[in-house]
């Protein structure tokens, strides 16, 4: 700050007045400067940083620092501070010395001790406004690209603004339709429910939502879904309304609504007994087939235990099943039992699925079971037949099998009894004879084997490789006296079958046996263990015996067909009649001059 020698005491006066007062702001960070005349006589640090002031400024007219539109608002409120009134703040666009333009909010004061001074203050509003402009270019960037329809609407529901999307979803230029209510293109059956809605919003001041079709230009009805709030903006009531395209939505939603249509006209018309039940075992739904199979009806089920129909005697078995559903196994189809509305038991055969949610969650269990109680009786009836068919082959076989041995030992007692033999010859017939009848004692058991009881009904908890040892160990001298090596390939010490043992460890034995025999030069019985899916046990049982030619492998398992010379074919028949009991199977794959694999798959025992 600095006065020409030679002005007038008073000028010096308040030079100095001024000089003093502005050195209060010499070291503040807010940006101080002090004009007279339109000139600037003071310009602290902070305010020659934000105009670029690299040289001195004082004495320069503040013009320079001015752009040409604020002149007049900076002289009106220059007069203003003169008259000692200050003026409102204001933003005004300055210069630096630079040449930038800069955006302030500036603040003039009058100067008391000089009525042709001002003191201003100024704030650099530069990285605001250019913070703002982006900002509002983003906006700009997001309603302009935005697929979603923004738009503002008066209380008379006349747009007053809309995004370009507007144009993007219904065909009608955006820019056209303000000023006009969407009411009209809502399709009539809809526009009294889309009027009382918007006025319910506006005159509750409430949110809404509502689903609608609207006319697009090309002629057609889109569904829209438009969520609307009201707002006051510029002194007036309006809302704004957020608008999205959900035709395709609408169309899924209807295919799913026929298809739901299709499947419960399935389910109500199925023979079959179909019941959803939750984690806790409750049924949830319940078909209407439970109507006419169980005299029950479904809607009486319903949160009721899934167990309370359940024969007593199978409550055990059906929550062991429930319980392998549920930890997203695959179990058997089960066969159990439930009490029919009369009384009386009804056998029914089922199947269960997990019902699993997004998150991986049990949320329930559907079963699906049918009525089997006739068709076990027409099983029953069948195999009956069956049985009755084969017994008068069986009673065939035996008789011819037993015929031959007979005829010798006839032969034989007749030449004892003519007393033409000696003591030598007596007891080399009787040899014979004892020889024949051991022949048709093994004849009549192996037949009677067939006639044993099912093997279910003795079934324990087996581990089945301990029985295979054991069975190996009891052939191991018969295996040396043919030359023969068994060989174990598994390191397993457990695996646990449901089966009755001594009928399985039977089998082993006629397995083990007809390997044996077959590899009448000597060999090696390989017998192999692996479990399939974690619910089956196989059983491998390999030789490197003669084989089995094509056309007679097909008669494997045939009563009286044998390749012995001393067998009478019934070894592998029992033993394959002793597998199905226990719902296994057992196959036989040969080649001639190479050797014969049986395989035998049984149900695994948790």
């Amino acid at each position: 700050m600095k006065i020409s020698d030679g002005q007038p005491v008073s000028d010096r006066l308040v030079f100095n007045q001024m000089k003093n007062y502005a050195s209060q702001f010499e070291h503040s960070e807010t940006p101080f400067l002090i004009q007279k005349d339109r000139k600037w006589v003071y310009v602290n640090p902070a305010a020659r940083k934000i105009l670029e002031a690299e040289e001195d400024i004082i004495g320069k007219p503040i013009w320079n620092n001015l752009s040409t539109e604020v002149h007049d608002l900076v002289e009106e409120s220059i007069q203003s501070c003169g008259n000692g009134k200050a003026p409102k703040p204001s933003e005004q666009t300055w210069i630096t010395q630079k040449g930038s333009p800069i955006h302030l909010e500036v603040i003039g004061f009058p100067l008391m001790f000089s009525s042709d001074a001002t003191q201003v203050i100024i704030r650099n509003l530069t990285q605001q406004h250019i913070e703002k402009q982006e900002m509002l270019d983003h906006l700009k960037l997001v309603t302009e690209n935005m697929i979603d329809i923004i738009g503002i609407l008066n209380m008379e529901g006349a747009f007053t603004f809309l995004t370009p999307s507007y144009s993007l979803v219904t065909g009608y230029p955006h820019e056209e339709a303000i000023g006009s209510t969407p009411f009209e293109l809502v399709h009539p059956e809809d526009q009294i429910h889309v009027i009382s809605e918007f006025t319910r919003m506006m005159m509750e001041q409430i949110p809404t939502t509502i689903e609608y079709r609207y006319l697009t230009k090309g002629g057609t009805y889109i569904w829209l879904e438009s969520k609307g709030k009201p707002i006051y903006q510029k002194g007036n009531h309006a809302a704004i309304v957020a608008s999205r395209d959900i035709t395709k939505r609408k169309k899924a939603e209807a295919a799913l609504k026929q298809n739901e249509f299709k499947h419960r006209i399935i389910l109500d018309h199925s023979n079959d007994l179909i019941c959803l039940v939750d984690a806790e075992g409750k049924y949830l739904y319940a078909s209407l087939s439970y109507k006419s199979v169980l005299g029950i009806d479904p809607q009486a089920l319903l949160g009721t235990s899934s167990l309370n129909r359940i024969h007593v005697e199978d409550h055990a078995l059906v929550r062991d099943y429930i319980q392998l559903v549920a930890s997203s196994k695959n179990p058997m189809p089960l066969i159990y039992r439930k009490i029919h509305a009369s009384g009386h038991p009804i056998l029914l055969e089922g199947k269960g699925m997990p019902m699993i949610s997004d998150e991986g969650d049990i949320e329930g269990v559907v079963f699906i079971s049918r009525d089997i109680t006739e068709k076990k009786k027409a099983d029953e009836y069948i195999r009956n037949s069956e049985k009755l068919a084969v017994l008068g082959e069986l009673a065939a076989g035996v008789a011819h099998e037993i015929r031959n041995p007979l005829t010798s030992i006839k032969g034989l007692f007749t030449l004892m009894n003519n007393g033409d033999c000696n003591q030598d010859k007596t007891y080399l017939y009787n040899e014979v004879i004892c020889d024949e009848l051991q022949r048709i004692e093994s004849i009549v058991n192996e037949f009677m084997a067939l006639a044993k009881p099912d093997a279910t009904q003795y079934r324990k908890k087996v581990n089945i490789i301990q029985l295979l040892q054991d069975t190996v160990m009891l052939l191991t001298s018969e295996a040396n006296l043919y030359n023969v090596e068994i060989s174990l390939l598994f390191k397993n010490k457990e695996v646990y079958v449901s089966c009755e043992k001594n009928q399985i460890k039977q089998v082993f034995i006629n397995v083990i046996k007809n390997a044996i025999e077959a590899m009448n030069e000597g060999g090696i019985l390989k017998i192999a263990i692996e479990e399939i899916d974690g619910q089956q046990v196989k059983l491998l049982f390999v030789d490197n015996g003669v084989g089995i030619e094509e056309e007679r492998l097909k008669s494997i398992g045939v009563p009286f067909f044998t390749n012995k010379e001393k067998g009478i074919g019934l070894g592998l028949t029992i033993s394959n009649k002793i597998i199905t009991e226990h719902q296994g199977v057992l196959k036989v794959a040969s080649c001639p001059g190479q050797g014969t694999t049986v395989s035998i798959t049984l149900q695994k025992s948790e």
